[in-house]
């Protein structure tokens, strides 16, 4: 016998008792049911002198004639013949014996045991309203003392028979679901059942249980089968007594005691899981109503009886929660198999020296798997979390070692904020720590190196002197302070340190890495779901900071365990929720960032899912990305108690902005995966945006005004940014050479033999070294990586290509804005445009979808953003070459100079026009246009706010030379002035104003064209002129230029008559052909009206000729000095100037038709004539959208509440008024034409709601941002963020003014009012608390402000809600701002450079927000088949203007009208 156990086993008897002393300290358990009532349950057979098969024999003859008559052979049964106690209880003595009988492979033995089970199913009818016919009368009228009866005695046939063959097993295993099943129908269907029977059944239950589970597992033994069973029968019968018979307290300890010797038995914690979801379920309905989600299943959601409410509900769930004690000690084999049972298998084992090296406990570490799961699982349900994932519905991947992994991670991208969707109203983080905090820190510090010791004490203060005393020392607390811990603490709230036997089996403990992995994911969950009003204990802060930044340690290079993983797939909030001293966490957070993103042949479990470990592992980088130029010179604290000597100098946020750059870049190189690459790219652009703003010098930009506002590094102190955190500070370690660097970068394999690839690209190596610490080492190193991925791997794939291109175009308006542009780099990005563009159209016809050409028309919009942005490239000979090139193959389909060798070169006006696809053509023909017209000459002088000349008739006729009194007239007159044509194929509209002619010197004729054609509103003036105006000179009109006078003495005059035909035409012989045609002279046959008529010509002749040598003659003898004939001043400019262009030629005219050249004369005389006009000139020839800007306060959930915060600016944040400032230029208020242009009328819109606007464009696109507020009754209290700021922000205001007086809205190019179907509904709202975000009233703030809109009327609310792109910023408490994205799903998904998650910073929140909602417009565009750009919405309307308004007039007509001047009405 092994009495060594003894020992050990009593000296560790008094570890971990917590829960059972804490709340059944004054209580006793009950005794063993088989030990106690073992004298008293004896059958009265067991004293005869009989042998046993004699015994067998007598229970054979009286029980079966008993179940013979209880229905179970027979289909109609007889009444029972037992009529007194006596009987009954004769023979209950009986089989009660007949139940202790052995399984033995005889029939009738079998038979006997059988029969007497089915006799006490049917007897225990009794308790049910309608009972069973074959019940004895005795059992009708006391059931309950008869049934108690019954269930002690049917306590035998769960009692193992030892040595039984499997298929005696088996059938035992029958009999004794036979039993449970008929308990549970009694239970649940019983009402009389009393006290006694309640404690009666309950022990049964715990009985059985404990004899067939407290042993150590057997294979397939009777225990083995009937596990699950007995365990599910005892959850749901417990939660039936506490519904109708709560069980005491010595009912509780018992079960408490009982359950916790079962622990090594995978179903017990199966079925607490189970039973504690769906108490869980049923409890977070009682607390936070029924419209808080449910996470149970139907079935196990009607496993609680619906009369469980209330305070028994609590009182139930809390103690079945810790019945089986805690489950971290299921990670202890040596607590684990301290019981009764272990240690008797020890003892009589001459094999076993230590209960804990049981093989059965080799499951443990499942079981710890198992039990961490069902904590994590009841964790999320109490946070509301919207995808949860339980263990009995959880999506599982299996490991080669059996374990499994939950993956929370959504599967589409709308999301991508991986735990943040939680119910706003939910319990909060320090609750949820008391009750699962001591369990799940315990369970996050299994398997540390660090040494710790569990410290289980209570709290002897109460919960509120606690978050009175935490508050007061929340700046103050470090993590290694003891005392801090240990004082004031709740009741569960422990210093969780592993105990000793623990510390040096590293290798022991490795199987419980996944139990692990659970824990730290689950408090991951709790801490990341910390709402903005919301306060954290320190304490809690602490030690989740300490066990997070153990998980987080590197144990072997390029490996990835459980734990590192369950971190950063939970962690994607850790920065993003306000935590106190997070940024503590920054250095190990890096280093696990390297491991992950950076190495390529990283090591990882088969269970964590590669693609969305990288993806939460980007989510963390990007919301870091803003903290080191935002914190800048501030230290990062170190945690104390960490491993490792302390660096004497601290790191400060400044240090890691490489690193991190390097990190983002270097991730960008090796991701695969389109949407991991689409969040870099955005985390990319981001980052340039904030160091380009950083950089910038003060006076450039409004944000970045250090003067302004105090910058968030002034704002708040050290003590604040680092609050519990120690006031020690380290240095990290710099990452490892293994890990590719940005100066490492090369192309990819199958690029760096392509010899072509290389030459195009400039170089024929690895990538060059780029400083990362400067601004234009990050731009280059961009560059060069966008550059050779876009072609080389992206370029098949929508989304990424589109961010890859959002990203480029983004660039170029931030070095257009700090004006020190790279030209060889911006060079080398068209090349690549235009190569990305090349290789895009020339893919099989097989490849060509609606996908690849949206992606060809934003690289075209690509192109056009640089050329606007950098004008010297239109200079550049190579760039020029490449463009057209691209833009031919765009509008015709193939280009006339490929560069090969010996081919033939084809003219463009040879080429038959194939383009890979309409839009693509429209995009190249706007490319080409902006070229021409725009490039160089953008912004105008007028400003940025129109392409198009800003004069029309109206203004045309004021500066004209027509008399005043003829200016002032109707529209319709000033259009009466203007002759119309319909040029280029009715594309075209020409509208010429003839201009009087002046009375200065300078007399030449002179026109004024107004055209209109796809891409806007020209005006030009021409004038007729021989010479240049330089070398013109001054004219002089004296009557004596002062000449010498002539001499008068000629020379001899001959007279000769002139030949026409050479002399040698005499000597050729006619033919008969030359006598066709009769000579004058020759007699003709003519009547008297032609002799008349050839008599009246020859007179006429001879009349001229007279006159002209009569006039010869006076000038000859009269004036010897040649004098100019006098000036004309009446001349049709309109004729001469379409004569002069090409527009006027017979052949053109003589079908009159639109074609070619051709050219048509509009009628202008009609009323309706200048309203079209008017439409045409609204369309405009860039992209427009309309973004509505909202500020929510915090809890507010009425639109008009929501409308009413932007009324007075002195209520704003002035962070919010600044943002504003930032998104555009400010525009006036009143209805002008700049409302009509973007369809924001006054008289239209709702009278309640006032707009005010702020503007921006560039050369491609143009938005508008309006805010939205109530009206107000007392204008003087009105105070717009526009006009009136505060008084910080004069300065800035002041220079908004002086924009806005260079473009005056008043004159600015109009557009049609109203969104047609593909516009893009935006809409960006800052909200003060982020939880804010899920009850946004959207759809009322929807129809409040669109009240009165003519294209609202027949669109649904949900509609213009499903359809809205909603961008939502919150401030946190460090000055950085979290964005949320939410919006349609489609193909196209999100735009950048902001995405979902992301943390910026101030000084570029507003260039993000503004290129995000200009990115999401073109994108929804590119994903509408229906748009049409608005170039070519103007030349479908200039069409249908030339064919409603087209003059009906033949040739001759036409060639008259232009020798007269139009008709003016009156």
């Amino acid at each position: 016998m092994n009495l060594g156990i003894l020992s050990r086993m009593n000296s560790n008897q008094k570890e971990d008792k917590v829960y059972q002393e804490k709340m059944y300290v004054d209580w006793s358990s009950f005794s063993f049911f088989n030990q106690s009532n073992h004298i008293e349950n004896r059958s009265v057979l067991t004293s005869l002198p009989l042998s046993p098969d004699a015994l067998k024999q007598i229970v054979a003859f009286v029980v079966q004639p008993i179940a013979a008559n209880i229905g179970i052979t027979h289909p109609s049964p007889n009444s029972a013949k037992l009529t007194t106690d006596r009987e009954v209880n004769w023979c209950m003595e009986v089989i009660g014996y007949g139940l202790t009988l052995p399984l033995n492979t005889a029939t009738t033995e079998h038979d006997s045991i059988r029969d007497c089970v089915h006799v006490y199913c049917e007897w225990l009818s009794a308790l049910l309203p309608q009972p069973k016919s074959a019940v004895p009368l005795p059992l009708l009228k006391l059931p309950n003392h008869y049934s108690r009866k019954i269930i002690y005695q049917l306590f035998q046939i769960f009692i193992p028979r030892p040595g039984e063959a499997p298929d005696l097993i088996n059938r035992q295993a029958v009999l004794c679901h036979r039993v449970l099943r008929t308990i549970q129908s009694v239970v649940i269907n019983s009402l009389i059942i009393d006290q006694d029977t309640w404690d009666s059944l309950l022990l049964l239950l715990l009985t059985v249980n404990d004899v067939l589970l407290a042993p150590p597992t057997v294979p397939n033994d009777i225990g083995d089968q009937l596990c699950d069973r007995v365990l599910s029968v005892l959850f749901e019968i417990w939660l039936h007594a506490c519904a109708k018979s709560f069980p005491s307290p010595r009912m509780w300890k018992t079960l408490t005691e009982m359950a916790q010797s079962w622990r090594h038995r995978t179903s017990l914690i199966t079925q607490w899981n189970r039973i504690s979801l769906a108490l869980t379920s049923r409890l977070l309905a009682e607390l936070y109503g029924p419209a808080f989600l449910k996470y149970a299943t139907n079935d196990e959601y009607m496993l609680v009886p619906s009369q469980l409410s209330g305070e028994v509900l609590a009182q139930t769930w809390y103690r079945l929660l810790h019945c089986i004690g805690n489950p971290v000690q299921l990670a202890r084999p040596s607590v684990i198999s301290q019981t009764h049972k272990f240690l008797q298998y020890t003892i009589i084992s001459s094999q076993l020296s230590d209960p804990s090296l049981h093989p059965c406990l080799f499951s443990l570490p499942s079981i710890f798997v198992e039990a961490m799961k069902g904590v994590a699982g009841l964790v999320d349900a109490f946070l509301g979390l919207r995808s949860p994932v339980f263990s009995h519905e959880r999506t599982e991947r299996t490991t080669s070692s059996g374990s499994t992994v939950r993956s929370t991670l959504p599967t589409d991208f709308a999301g991508a904020s991986f735990p943040s969707n939680v119910m706003s109203h939910r319990a909060r983080c320090n609750s949820l720590l008391h009750l699962f905090g001591s369990w799940l820190f315990e369970a996050a510090l299994i398997d540390c190196e660090t040494q710790f010791s569990v410290k289980t004490s209570a709290v002897e203060s109460s919960t509120s002197s606690l978050h009175m005393a935490d508050r007061s020392r929340a700046s103050s607390v470090s993590v290694t302070s003891e005392s801090s811990l240990q004082s004031n603490r709740p009741r569960s709230a422990t210093v969780v340190e592993l105990p000793s036997d623990t510390s040096s089996g590293g290798t022991a403990l490795e199987g419980y890495e996944n139990g692990r992995a659970e824990a730290l994911g689950a408090l991951c969950r709790i801490f990341c779901s910390k709402s903005t009003d919301e306060e954290i204990l320190p304490q809690y802060l602490a030690r989740f900071y300490l066990v997070i930044n153990n998980g987080l340690k590197i144990k072997e290079e390029k490996f990835i365990g459980e734990a590192m993983a369950s971190i950063l797939l939970h962690s994607a909030d850790l920065f993003r929720v306000n935590l106190d001293g997070v940024f503590t966490l920054i250095p190990s957070v890096i280093e696990s960032l390297e491991v992950i993103l950076l190495a390529k042949d990283l090591k990882i479990r088969p269970s964590v899912n590669r693609v969305d470990l990288r993806r939460a592992s980007i989510h963390v980088l990007l919301s870091i990305l803003a903290a080191p130029l935002h914190f800048h010179s501030l230290p990062i604290k170190e945690l104390a108690g960490s491993l490792g000597e302390r660096n004497a100098l601290p790191t400060v946020f400044s240090s890691i902005r490489p690193r991190l750059t390097q990190l983002l870049l270097s991730a960008l190189q090796v991701e695969t995966d389109s949407l991991n690459s689409h969040l870099l790219l955005g985390g990319l652009a981001s980052l340039i945006q904030d160091l380009a703003a950083f950089e910038q010098p003060e006076q450039s930009t409004v944000s970045m005004a250090p003067n302004t506002y105090p910058t968030p590094m002034q704002a708040d102190s050290a003590s604040n940014v680092m609050s519990s955190t120690s006031d020690t500070h380290s240095c990290h370690s710099t990452s490892s050479n293994s890990y590719p660097s940005v100066s490492e970068i090369t192309f990819d394999s199958h690029l760096e033999h392509d010899a072509s690839y290389s030459d195009r690209m400039s170089c024929t190596g690895p990538l060059l070294t780029f400083p990362l610490g400067s601004f234009h080492g990050v731009v280059n190193a961009t560059f060069h990586l966008v550059s050779s991925k876009l072609l080389a791997v992206w370029k098949a794939d929508l989304n990424t290509s589109l961010a890859a291109l959002e990203l480029l175009a983004f660039l170029a308006e931030i070095l257009a804005k700090l004006r020190v542009p790279d030209q060889r780099e911006s060079r080398r990005v068209i090349r690549v445009l235009c190569e990305y563009i090349s290789v895009q159209c020339s893919r099989p016809p097989p490849a060509h979808s609606k996908d690849l050409h949206s992606t060809i028309v934003a690289a075209f919009n690509c192109c056009a953003s640089w050329l606007f942005a950098h004008p010297y490239l239109a200079t550049d000979s190579e760039c020029m070459n490449l463009i057209l090139q691209v833009i031919e193959l765009g509008i015709s389909g193939s280009k006339s100079q490929t560069g090969k060798t010996g081919e033939i070169l084809q003219l463009k006006h040879e080429k038959q026009l194939k383009p890979v696809s309409l839009r693509v053509r429209d995009a190249a023909e706007f490319l080409l246009t902006s070229l021409v017209e725009q490039v160089g000459n953008f912004p105008s002088p007028t400003g940025t706010d129109s392409l198009s000349c800003l004069l029309n008739e109206e203004d045309l006729l004021q500066k004209s030379c027509i008399p005043k009194a003829d200016t002032s007239k109707s529209p319709i007159s000033a259009a009466q002035h203007f002759r119309y044509f319909a040029a280029s194929e009715g594309t075209i509209l020409l509208g010429v104003l003839e201009q009087s002619p002046s009375k200065t010197l300078d007399s030449d004729p002179m026109v004024t064209i107004l055209i209109r054609n796809q891409f806007g509103r020209q005006v030009w003036a021409s004038q007729i002129r021989h010479l240049p105006r330089h070398k013109c000179g001054v004219h002089s009109y004296m009557v004596n230029p002062g000449r010498p006078l002539p001499m008068n003495d000629f020379g001899p005059v001959f007279a000769f008559e002139p030949q026409y035909f050479p002399e040698s035409v005499d000597r050729v012989r006619r033919c008969l052909a030359d006598k066709t045609l009769p000579s004058m002279e020759t007699p003709l046959m003519i009547d008297d009206r032609i002799a008349s008529e050839l008599d009246k010509l020859g007179r006429l002749v001879d009349g001229s000729v007279t006159l002209k040598n009569s006039e010869i003659q006076e000038d000859i003898g009269a004036k010897l000095e040649c004098q100019s004939p006098p000036l004309c001043n009446e001349f049709q400019t309109a004729r001469l100037f379409l004569s002069h262009i090409g527009f006027l030629s017979v052949e053109g005219l003589q079908e009159n038709s639109i074609r070619g050249s051709s050219l048509i004369g509009l009628d202008a005389s009609s009323a309706h004539f200048s309203e079209d006009l008017d439409s045409l000139d609204r369309l405009g020839s860039r992209s427009h959208d309309t973004v509505c800007v909202f500020y929510v306060r915090s809890g507010q959930k009425d639109s008009f509440d929501i409308l009413s915060n932007t009324t007075l600016t002195s209520s704003l944040n002035p962070h919010f008024v600044e943002f504003l400032q930032t998104l555009g230029w400010s525009q006036a208020q009143g209805k002008s034409d700049f409302e009509k242009r973007m369809g924001t009328d006054s008289e239209t819109n709702n009278p309640q709601v006032n707009f005010q606007y702020l503007y921006w464009a560039d050369g491609v696109s143009e938005i508008l941002f309006a805010v939205p507020a109530l009206n107000s009754s007392l204008t003087s209290s009105v105070s717009s963020p526009f006009h009136q700021s505060s008084t910080p922000c004069q300065s800035l205001e002041s220079n908004l003014k002086t924009e806005e007086r260079q473009t005056s809205p008043s004159k600015r190019f109009t557009k049609n009012a109203g969104l047609s179907i593909s516009e893009v509904r935006m809409v960006v709202v800052w909200c003060e608390s982020f939880e804010d975000h899920h009850h946004f009233p959207m759809g009322d703030l929807l129809e409040t402000i669109s009240n009165g809109r003519d294209n609202v009327g027949h669109v649904k609310t949900e509609e213009l809600v499903s359809d809205c792109f909603v961008i939502f910023i919150h401030a946190q408490q460090s000055g950085l701002y979290r964005i949320h994205l939410r919006g349609p799903h489609s193909k196209l998904n999100f735009a950048t450079p902001l995405v979902d998650g992301m943390v910026v910073s101030r000084r570029a929140l507003g260039s993000l927000v503004r290129q995000t909602t200009v990115n999401a417009g073109k994108r929804r565009r590119l994903d509408h088949d229906s748009y049409q750009l608005p170039h070519i919405r103007r030349k479908l309307k200039i069409s249908e203007i030339a064919t409603k308004y087209r003059s009906e007039m033949d040739v001759p007509s036409f060639y008259s009208s232009l020798f007269y001047s139009p008709d003016i009405g009156t």
